[in-house]
């Protein structure tokens, strides 16, 4: 049997009118999550992305001495 993603109790697919969620608070919860960006969907990384600001020119200085 499934369970809640809010609290994790079991859910009846089969009867629960709020499924996949065991209680519309647990629904609401879910929605208020969602609208307060507790939630994120990850953006999707293009080839030749790299996480390294010092090659794109974004991040700071690329030596600490040049921030004086």
């Amino acid at each position: 049997m499934p369970r809640c993603p809010v609290c994790s109790a079991a859910v009846d697919l089969v009867v629960a009118t709020t499924a996949p969620f065991c209680s519309e608070r647990c629904r609401v919860i879910d929605m208020g999550r969602w609208l307060g960006e507790s939630y994120q969907v990850p953006l999707p990384r293009h080839a030749g992305e790299d996480d390294d600001d010092e090659q794109t020119g974004t991040g700071g200085p690329a030596h600490p001495a040049d921030d004086e």
